[in-house]
């Protein structure tokens, strides 16, 4: 058995997918006519494993938020939408009244966890590049991998 200090990203991704059967691997997403390319969903789903940050929609803002301000700037242009339109979407419901799931959440409470995330991406150093190969981490501990970024696991996955 692996101790959770010794888990690579690999192993961590592996973990992750188990405890998520129904999300999409190895294919691109479609979400109403707006495609999603296989390569950004992995490198999304790669940053839950890195960051530990989990799949509720706590964990989900503050995830939006780290990737809006720890990733180096040239990446296509719908990573600012997905970070900057979800949030702007779940303060909305929020400001209306509306539940999120099961449960409502306040607009200061979007508001905390999502700049949680924004502030911990802003101390990541170096930025983490946008177009970074998943192939070439993929066998990398995780604890290298967060102590090269500076990156806090929250401890979901590991």
């Amino acid at each position: 058995m692996v101790s959770p200090s010794d888990l690579t990203l690999r192993q961590g991704l592996a973990c992750y997918y188990r405890a998520h059967p129904q999300f999409v691997q190895n294919q691109d997403l479609w979400v109403g006519w707006i495609r999603i390319p296989w390569a950004d969903l992995q490198k999304h789903d790669i940053m839950h494993v890195v960051t530990g940050y989990g799949t509720d929609l706590v964990d989900e803002l503050r995830l939006i938020g780290f990737l809006l301000t720890a990733l180096t700037w040239r990446r296509p242009g719908y990573f600012y939408l997905q970070s900057i339109g979800v949030f702007a979407e779940l303060l909305g419901r929020s400001l209306l009244g509306r539940r999120f799931g099961d449960r409502y959440r306040w607009p200061w409470q979007v508001c905390h966890d999502y700049w949680q995330g924004v502030r911990q991406g802003q101390r990541v150093q170096p930025k983490i590049a946008a177009n970074l190969d998943p192939n070439t981490v993929l066998d990398r501990s995780l604890t290298a991998l967060r102590q090269q970024y500076g990156i806090v696991n929250h401890g979901a996955w590991d």
